[in-house]
Parts: C-alpha cells; sequence; structure tokens
C-alpha cells in the first residue's frame, strides 16, 4: 500500500476511534439517565460492542479493503484519546441536552394529548351516556318500589 493510502487508512482509524469515543458516551449518557436493571444493561453492552464491531468493520472495508495493520490499532486508540480528552465532557453536555429535551417533549405531548383527546372524549362520553344512566336510575327506584317481598317465615 502507498503512503497516502497508509496516512489516509491512519486518519481514518483516528475518526472512527473519535466517533466510537461518541457513542460509548451516547451509551454511558443513556445507562446514567435511564438506570436500567442488570439483565438490560448486559444486553445494551452487547448491543453496543456489536454495534462498534460494525462501526470498526465498515471503517477498515471502506479506507483499506479490511487490512488489519498495527498503526489501524495505534489510530483506533489516539482517536479515542483524543476525543476523551477535548470532546467528551461537550458530547456527554450535549447528549444530557438531547434526553432532556426529548422528555421535555414527550411530556409536553402528552398533556396535549391528554388536553386534545383524552379529555374530550371523557366528556363525549359522559354526555353520551347520562340519558341511559338517567333511564337506568328511575327503573332501578321504580323496581326497589315494586318488588315482592319474600314471604315472612315462621318457624
Amino acid at each position: 500500500m502507498e503512503l497516502n493510502g497508509q496516512v489516509f487508512t491512519f486518519l481514518m482509524t483516528i475518526v472512527t476511534g473519535m466517533l466510537l469515543g461518541g457513542l460509548f458516551d451516547c451509551y454511558r449518557v443513556l445507562r446514567r439517565t435511564f438506570k436500567p436493571k442488570a439483565f438490560m444493561t448486559w444486553l445494551a453492552d452487547l448491543l453496543y460492542w456489536l454495534v462498534a464491531t460494525v462501526v470498526m468493520f465498515i471503517a477498515l472495508v471502506f479506507s483499506n479493503w479490511g487490512e488489519l495493520r498495527f498503526y489501524v490499532f495505534i489510530g483506533v486508540l489516539s482517536g479515542l484519546g483524543v476525543y476523551y480528552k477535548w470532546l467528551s465532557l461537550y458530547a456527554i453536555r450535549f447528549f444530557l441536552g438531547g434526553i432532556s429535551l426529548i422528555i421535555a417533549l414527550l411530556k409536553l405531548l402528552k398533556k396535549i394529548l391528554f388536553a386534545v383527546v383524552i379529555r374530550p372524549g371523557l366528556c363525549f362520553m359522559k354526555i353520551t351516556v347520562w340519558p341511559f344512566m338517567f333511564v337506568c336510575k328511575k327503573i332501578a327506584c321504580w323496581y326497589q318500589a315494586h318488588r315482592l317481598k319474600p314471604p315472612d317465615e315462621k318457624i
């Protein structure tokens, strides 16, 4: 492989290492926010490593047809180091803000749904059912007044 191909591969592995660091920070923020149980944590860990493997495989195939060289490992580790040194704090803040925004939007959507769909639906149900309830109460009162009482038993 020529020198410019190796330099391109090395730069791609640095970028891949930074991307894997960003994915891991996103995963850490999600775990800290939602606090899953042990089994779900295990599944999420497995999913992260599967995604990381696929990302690394695609990056290697794209940059140098999947050849593993020593400088590929150095590039990935360098990318991780650069990411955690200079970008990790900002990425964590960004992810926390994004999750907070999504949660706030979901709460707002829930309130809008309740105000626009649920509450009018309940009012409609009350208005629709009221005549039937009125008639049922009248029938129940009439039945109570006119039912036959059991005969008194004498021993």
